[in-house]
Formats: structure tokens, sequence, C-alpha cells
């Protein structure tokens, strides 16, 4: 799995599971659907009642970076309640996207858990400042937590806990794209 930013590949490439936490909810929303183009194929779940995932984003992300049909590679749950939780992370096989594992603020200590016993890589992207709020059992899952905050043309990604980088921030011009042109080239070409 991979989130398509080098330097960021590069610190988690040996981690089994990461953690990637936004205050800002449309940052974080942006970068997840980017992570899951990127990791393509790839297992979702989706925690809550709505939202979460955007199919057509994921369509015109796919397409902006040159990549082929990513819907076909991917296989979408949703846990509505927070008892699924738990067992619909335990369900998949291989690598796993969780969108809001901690959505329901329960049985965080069933769902980190789930989430530290799974045998493929694990990507785990979370809304809220989980400093602050969160299990402490939850915290120490991830091998490495990223945080990552808006800036004047792009984000910051600061790694917040790694077992083998200290606590750096990088800074990245865009959420999608390595060029200047990204979405807005393909978006000229359409009809």
């Amino acid at each position: 799995m991979r989130t398509g930013f080098d330097g960021l590949d590069e610190i988690i490439a040996d981690d089994w599971i990461v953690e990637f936490f936004s205050v800002n909810a449309r940052l974080l929303f942006s970068f997840y659907h980017r992570v899951i183009v990127e990791s393509a194929p790839v297992n979702v779940l989706v925690v809550g009642e709505r939202g979460g995932l955007d199919p057509y984003l994921l369509i015109q992300i796919a397409r902006a970076t040159g990549r082929g049909p990513v819907e076909e590679e991917l296989i979408v749950r949703r846990a509505f309640k927070a008892e699924d939780v738990p067992s619909s992370i335990e369900s998949f096989d291989g690598d796993l996207v969780v969108i809001d594992p901690y959505h329901h603020n329960k049985l965080q200590n069933r769902v980190a858990s789930a989430i530290k016993e799974r045998g493929g890589r694990t990507f785990l992207f979370s809304f809220g400042d989980r400093k602050r709020y969160g299990s402490a059992f939850g915290w120490h899952v991830a091998s490495s937590v990223i945080e990552l905050k808006e800036v004047e043309g792009g984000f910051k990604a600061k790694v917040v806990k790694s077992p083998s980088h200290p606590e750096l921030e990088l800074t990245f011009s865009s959420i999608f794209w390595r060029g200047d042109e990204g979405l807005s080239r393909w978006l000229r070409r359409s009809p």
C-alpha cells in the first residue's frame, strides 16, 4: 500500500499499521481517496451511516494520475453499528483501508484489537485530533501515526509517531498530484 507521496511512502514502507488523522475533514477525505487509488487493488471498510467514499472522485483521481479503472479493484464494505466494526475488520484478508475506525466512540479497544490482529497491511483514516481523543490502546496500535494539516497551496504530513523516524514534517504542494497541472489538465480534456 502506498500514499503516492514518495517521502511519506519511504517513512511508512515497513509499517503494517499506519494511522492518518486530521481535524480538517475535507483534507482527510481528499487524501484517503488518493491513497485508495494509489493502493488499488485494496479492501476498503467505511465506518458510519452515510458518506465516507465518493466513487466519482476515485475515478477522477485514477484518470488524472494515469491509473486504470480502480472501481474494479476495490472491495468495499460498510460497518453501520459500533458492534459491526471489529468483525468487519476481521473479515478482510489482505491490505485494508479503514475510514473512520473509531467513528462511534464506543468499543474502541475491541476495534483496536481487531486492527492489531489482522494479517495484512492496514491504513486507518481518522477524523479529529487523535492526540486528544481516542483510546490509549488505539493510539498504540499503529506503528506510525501521521497528522495531516492544510497549508497554503498544499498540505503538511507531520510524523507524530514512527518506529524508525524522529518527529518531522513533510510539505506537499498538492493532495492529488505530483506535477503542477494534475486534475485541471484532465478536466480541460474532458468533453
